[in-house]
């Protein structure tokens, strides 16, 4: 009997911190050729994703820039979900270049940590 109460102790536990903390969803910002850039108010230890879909032979960049010195990271990766790019070195300064072999989404990934920073993403399509 008392494992029967740990188990369904334990299955309501596992509910209640999946519905209190459910997975990041990344947010479809749309076609990178029309993207403006985006602020990005991230914690210490933040994380936030983005998609967005390129036109195939059409090179991009994509950079971020903090107004602190704190440790940001920015990935890239394409619709299988393969790492395209990464840029992981020290400080609030990315940038991924990425020429898409075909027509398709990529999501980017950023991540900070060393304190909270406030954060600009952006995606510049080569002429």
């Amino acid at each position: 009997m008392i494992s029967i109460t740990r188990l369904v102790a334990a299955a309501a536990a596992a509910f209640a911190l999946a519905t209190l903390c459910p997975a990041q969803e990344p947010a479809d910002l749309g076609k990178g050729s029309a993207f403006q850039g985006k602020k990005i108010e991230l914690k210490d230890k933040g994380e936030v994703a983005y998609i967005l879909s390129f036109t195939a032979g059409k090179a991009f960049e994509a950079t971020t820039d903090g107004t602190k010195n704190t440790d940001v990271h920015l990935y890239v990766y394409d619709a299988s979900g393969k790492e395209v790019g990464k840029d992981d070195s020290p400080g609030p300064k990315c940038s991924v270049k990425v020429t898409p072999p075909s027509d398709g989404s990529y999501k980017f990934v950023i991540t900070n940590s060393g304190g909270d920073n406030t954060v600009t993403f952006d995606v510049k399509i080569a002429k």
